[in-house]
């Protein structure tokens, strides 16, 4: 496993690397808990590809995606969504959201 320090708004991240052989995982953590509901993966032939064929770092990506939904607040946008829309539809019974 590797851990890469992360900080934003004051709390210090370790976006994790975790690889199975087949599968690489990234996730970041705050206090050593999961920081968000976001999981991203790879499978060795695609992270393989990406490099050869075209120079680019899967997981590299991964990496900045983990941090980038953290600084973005991605998975409390989503959560706030949901809400709303749980509200809604409490406020509005029979409707639907979509």
């Amino acid at each position: 496993m590797k851990a890469i320090p992360f900080s934003f708004e004051g709390k210090d991240y370790e976006i994790c690397v975790i690889s199975n052989g087949a599968t690489t995982y990234v996730q970041a953590f705050l206090d050593g808990v999961p920081a968000n509901g976001y999981t991203y993966q790879v499978s060795f032939p695609v992270t393989f590809n990406f490099e050869r064929h075209l120079g680019v770092s899967a997981i590299g990506h991964l990496i900045e995606s983990a941090k980038q939904d953290i600084t973005d607040k991605a998975w409390e946008r989503l959560l706030e969504a949901i809400r709303q829309i749980e509200e809604y539809e409490k406020a509005h019974p029979g409707s639907t959201s979509a």
